[in-house]
This record gives C-alpha cells, sequence and structure tokens, in this order.
C-alpha cells in the first residue's frame, strides 16, 4: 500500500515534462546509428578493417556524451552512487573497441568476451544500485516528482538480474565458446532485460511516444533472441551463420534503437509546440478573464 501511496498518478506522469533534451537523444541517436552501420558491415564485409572498429568506438563515445549530457536529471532519480557505476558502464565498450580499431592483426577474442562481460557486470551493479535508492525513498516516504523512479522493484530486479546472468555468460565463453550453458545464460539474461522493458511500456509510452517505444521494443527483442541458436543448435560454428546472428543482428537491433532515438526527438518537439500552444491559449484566456472582470466592474 505506501508503494502505491508513493507512486504519481498516471495523470501526473503523463503532465510532467520531457527531461531529456532533443540535443541528448539526437547524440545518442548518432551513437546507436554508427554501432548499427559497423556491425552490419562486420556481417556483410567479414574482413573486420579498422575502420569498423573506428565506427564501434566513436558510437561508444557519443553514447557515453549523450548519458553526461542528461547527468543532473539522472542523478536527481538514481543517485550519485549509481549514476557513476552505470555511467563506467557505457564507457568500458570504448576501451573494448580501441584496441581493435589500432591492433586488428592481434588475438583480442579472450580480451573482448573479458571485456563485455565486465561492462555487463558494472551495469548489473548500477541497476542494484537504483533497486536500493528506490527502497530508500519509499523508507524515507519521498513524494518528490523530481526523485521519482518509475520502474517498479520487479521491473529493476530483472534488468539487474538479467544483466548479471547476461555478464557471467560472456566470462564462460572465455573458457569454451561452445558452451550450450552458456548459451543459454546469453539468451536468458538478455531475455530477462527485454520482458522489464516490455513491462514498462505504458509510463515509457508517456514519456517519449509508442512509436519510439514499439521500436525500441522491437529492437530490445532481437537483441534479446539473437542468442537463441547459441543455445539450442550447432549454428555459430558456421562463419556465415555466426556473423549474422552475431553481427548482422546487433547491427539490425542498433539502427532500431537509433530510429527510436529519432522519433523520441520527433515527439519532443510536438510535445514542445503543443506546450507552447496550451499556454499561449492560456494568457489569452486569461487576458479575455481580465477584461470582462474590468468591464464588469464599469
Amino acid at each position: 500500500m505506501a508503494m502505491a501511496t508513493l507512486r504519481m498518478s498516471r495523470d501526473a506522469r503523463a503532465a510532467e515534462p520531457i527531461r531529456v533534451t532533443r540535443g541528448t537523444m539526437g547524440i545518442a541517436a548518432a551513437g546507436f546509428g554508427l554501432w548499427g552501420v559497423a556491425w552490419v558491415m562486420l556481417w556483410l564485409v567479414q574482413t573486420q578493417s579498422k575502420l569498423e572498429w573506428a565506427l564501434l568506438t566513436i558510437g561508444a563515445l557519443l553514447i557515453v556524451v549523450a548519458v553526461l549530457t542528461h547527468v543532473a536529471h539522472l542523478r536527481a532519480r538514481f543517485g550519485l552512487g549509481a549514476l557513476v557505476v552505470l555511467t563506467l558502464a557505457c564507457a568500458l565498450p570504448v576501451a573494448l573497441f580501441f584496441p581493435f580499431a589500432i591492433r586488428l592483426d592481434a588475438n583480442l577474442r579472450t580480451y573482448a568476451y573479458a571485456m563485455w562481460g565486465a561492462t555487463w557486470l558494472t551495469a548489473s551493479l548500477g541497476v542494484f544500485l537504483v533497486l536500493a535508492r528506490k527502497e530508500a525513498r519509499l523508507v524515507q516516504r519521498d513524494r518528490s516528482p523530481r526523485t521519482e523512479i518509475h520502474a517498479s522493484f520487479s521491473q529493476l530486479t530483472l534488468v539487474a538480474v538479467g544483466t548479471l546472468i547476461y555478464g557471467i555468460s560472456f566470462l564462460g565463453l572465455i573458457a569454451d565458446q561452445d558452451s550450450y550453458l552458456m548459451g543459454w545464460l546469453s539468451l536468458i539474461g538478455p531475455s530477462m532485460i527485454a520482458v522489464a522493458i516490455i513491462s514498462h511500456i505504458e509510463h515509457l509510452s508517456l514519456r517519449v511516444g509508442r512509436p519510439a517505444v514499439v521500436l525500441a521494443i522491437v529492437g530490445v527483442s532481437i537483441w534479446a533472441g539473437k542468442n537463441i541458436t547459441r543455445a539450442t543448435t550447432d549454428l555459430m560454428s558456421d562463419p556465415d551463420w555466426s556473423a549474422f546472428l552475431v553481427n548482422g543482428l546487433q547491427g539490425i537491433s542498433m539502427l532500431l534503437g537509433a530510429m527510436a532515438c529519432l522519433l523520441v526527438v520527433a515527439h519532443k518537439r510536438a510535445w514542445a509546440a503543443s506546450a507552447v500552444a496550451a499556454q499561449s491559449e492560456a494568457q489569452v484566456t486569461m487576458m479575455y478573464d481580465v477584461l470582462d472582470d474590468v468591464r464588469n466592474q464599469d
């Protein structure tokens, strides 16, 4: 009952201003777009030139920049500790991709799996810290919309455990790249994250618009489901299938993510225009009310 009384109503959430800026989403769209193009190139060309890895490195940097431009709002909701850890998780792929961009001939497979594992384990720690923040807010009966964490405890738990499982799967693949157990973990972890995002569709639709949310859900579902073959078949041993399932599907999901970010920009622009129009209409109405009061006094 306490959680229900501390949660903002649907009407209050719908009326809340859209905090994320068009600049932030534009930078994020560019980052995901570069990732998508680079992964698709790695799938189609399969020669792995330095260009693809340079694009991945730049894309990762842009995503970090997007997070940093939104840091004030995120800190108020998530807390400094969680924000630092989550930002670090976003920054680790830069360190992952950069060595490939400058030393393409080196065998960095173990390093890549270790860095992906570290990235997702760090993200898991960050989400667990957000969970702790949400619980502390509940204990303190904090009703401020500025610090409201809209995701539910169950949604945050799914993301935290899902990222933990996904991180473990990468570390396990260091020892055995063909492990079915690690294949199942690499499927279960992202699937839990996808379920959490899908279950949060109502709030996300209120904030960024349903078209962007639907596109993002399709993208995250493709990303989550791409490892089903690693868990159930031997297709990963075929170079062509492996390139499509690892790089191709990942690239498609990232391109969908970039398009979703652009739809958020369009939604923000439309929201701003409607907000200005509503404010102007309110001002005109107030002016006529004042004139009516003056006439009545006369």
